[in-house]
């Protein structure tokens, strides 16, 4: 289903008028300045009544602002919006001519919460002159059948430099370490695409005279849940419970429905593309792996599922390259496609009031935004970051893993928590994170119709949207005081989500805790005895609070000023503790499980 296109005017703009502008930013002859750096910004008016039209002609006055597109004002609360590309001294000369008549910010490039590797521990190569010769060396990596893994990225690791590169057909992948020696190599990475356990060996033996034999472990599917699913013990459920009638959005990088478990994917926009169905496709291989965890069509045969299968997923394809401006478009489309639940695997360091402004009407209409925290190992990223999101990073458990793997890396330099978790070095943290979730070595659906394992926090976030569908589902406050699409229906939904979860370790790294399916949707469940360390080093919060310093006071003069930053926003009332709003299938025998949790219900179990 694609947005509308009638919402993007391109820019009216003569192709004189972009010449002249090209001119004058030009350096006259034989000048030898530096000339001045150009970059795309966002421009909205401040005030309301002026449209996207007119805000163009506006800026068409300005005869070095090139306009991209404009974005149309949906209503009467929110602008229109110009993307342009100016120089950064004509952009600040603009705002101060403008004296508040405008916003003026820069369109910041966003990032995805990238799956994480090892790579974040190892040891980083020094930066100084390599002398001696260089190391060129032969990996093959191969499977225990004995056949090459292709596309596997194989990175080396040395004293004053690393190197990486992808395998080719036959497994194969040359490296040249500048300056190094065999016995210099600290370790090697090895992260296959799908099927395969990755790699992680420090001090590998390397000769520089043969080919180098690294051999993966294949990756078997159990017919257990994963451990993410039991440790938010999703597998307490009733089977019943699958997110009927909820609208999630995933904002990423697109989602392989060749997959077999993700064929019934039929909703999505590519924002910059007007290909049909380019959404579907998904060569990152970001977005392929949450849309898994969040409605992968159910299987007996091993424990890859989705948990809100039932779910109306939509999918709003980033590009690579993808600007805050973007993000604005998927947001639209969530709004305009009433989206009940988004989750969002990209961000940056610094916010944008533009952006803030789409998710806080979005909040008004009953959206709410889930929201990866990053794997920078800094401060939480916008807009997760922001008191209107809802803020998830990583965590892993010890044993899930085998010991020469990267993620097996992870842990040995992790935040160790109770009950066997831990967070992984690469999750961001800080007083702004509201809840943790499974992030490492998930097995998951990987593009275009395999499975993987992978890391990150927005694994973690999309087990937490999940869950919020499945709340919003079945949970009776949804069908009764918060079944309007409003702002107390997304406060109330983060407070079920925070109030109910376990906590294993202090707010700064792991927020409220671990969210609890049985416990969020009013079925008893077993508290787990855990002693949760409160304790955070000096120096781990001197380095959290320099790096929101940072970010506060690291922006140029063209943005002065800084959006709030803080856990989401919830509700204060009381939880309620009624029945799922759902009615049992009669058709089908009921499990000892679920007689209890019927029970529980009613009123007639011993324990509640």
């Amino acid at each position: 289903m694609a947005a509308s296109s009638s919402d993007d005017a391109r820019s009216t703009a003569s192709g004189d008028r972009r010449k002249s502008s090209r001119d004058a930013r030009s350096a006259p002859a034989g000048d030898r300045r530096k000339p001045a750096r150009t970059s795309q910004y966002m421009i909205a008016p401040a005030g309301p009544g002026v449209s996207g039209q007119e805000l163009a002609e506006q800026l068409n006055q300005f005869g070095n602002i090139e306009i991209l597109r404009t974005r149309e004002r949906r209503d009467t609360t929110v602008p229109p919006i110009a993307v342009v590309r100016i120089p950064d001294d004509a952009a600040t000369a603009l705002r101060r001519s403008a004296a508040g008549s405008l916003i003026i910010e820069p369109d910041l490039h966003l990032r995805a919460a990238s799956f994480a590797g090892a790579s974040s521990v190892l040891p980083t190569a020094a930066m100084m002159t390599a002398f001696g010769p260089d190391l060129k060396v032969t990996i093959r990596i191969m499977s225990e059948a004995g056949t090459p893994v292709e596309q596997a990225a194989v990175r080396l690791i040395g004293e004053q430099a690393s190197v990486q590169g992808l395998t080719d057909s036959d497994g194969r992948v040359n490296l040249t370490l500048q300056g190094e020696q065999p016995d210099t190599v600290a370790a090697i990475l090895v992260n296959p695409r799908s099927g395969f356990w990755g790699l992680w060996q420090h001090r590998p033996h390397l000769d520089a005279d043969a080919v180098n034999i690294f051999t993966l472990k294949p990756l078997s599917l159990s017919e257990a849940l994963d451990w993410g699913g039991a440790a938010m013990q999703l597998d307490r459920i009733p089977k019943q419970c699958r997110g009927a009638g909820v609208r999630i959005a995933l904002i990423d990088s697109g989602v392989a429905t060749s997959h077999k478990r993700l064929t019934g994917i039929d909703h999505g926009i590519d924002i910059r593309s007007a290909e049909a169905k380019s959404w579907s496709k998904d060569a990152i291989g970001h977005g392929t792996p949450c849309a898994g965890l969040i409605s992968a069509a159910p299987q007996t045969a091993h424990g890859v599922r989705g948990y809100a299968p039932d779910s109306e997923l939509h999918v709003c394809k980033l590009p690579s390259d993808a600007y805050c401006s973007d993000l604005i478009v998927a947001l639209d489309y969530c709004l305009q496609n009433a989206i009940d639940v988004a989750c969002l695997g990209f961000g940056c360091e610094r916010g944008s009031a533009l952006v803030e402004q789409r998710i806080a009407e979005a909040k008004q209409h009953g959206m709410s935004l889930i929201a990866a925290a990053g794997n920078s190992a800094g401060a939480v990223l916008f807009p997760a970051c922001s008191p209107n999101v809802m803020a998830v990073g990583a965590v892993g458990q010890a044993g899930s893993f085998p010991e020469d793997s990267p993620q097996a890396a992870q842990a040995a330099a992790a935040i160790a928590l109770a009950g066997g978790f831990f967070v992984p070095p690469f999750s961001c943290r800080g007083p702004e994170l509201d809840l943790c979730a499974p992030g490492v070595a998930i097995t998951a659906c990987q593009s275009p119709d395999s499975y993987a394992l992978c890391d990150g926090t927005s694994l973690a976030a999309a087990h937490v949207t999940a869950l919020a569908a499945l709340i919003l589902a079945d949970h009776s406050d949804f069908k009764s005081s918060f079944a309007a699409r409003d702002l107390q229906r997304v406060e109330r939904l983060f407070q079920i989500l925070k109030d109910t979860a376990q906590p294993i370790g202090h707010p700064w790294q792991t927020g409220a805790g671990l969210p609890n399916a049985a416990r969020a949707l009013g079925i008893w469940s077993e508290q787990r005895a855990t002693v949760v360390p409160l304790n955070v080093g000096l120096g781990q919060m001197r380095s959290a609070i320099r790096q929101l310093d940072q970010i506060q006071f690291g922006a140029s003069d063209v943005m002065p000023f800084e959006l709030p930053r803080g856990p989401a926003r919830v509700s204060s009332l009381p939880l309620s503790s009624g029945p799922l709003a759902f009615q049992a299938d009669g058709g089908e025998k009921a499990s000892i499980h679920e007689l209890k949790a019927a029970m529980a219900f009613a009123g007639l179990a011993a324990e509640r």
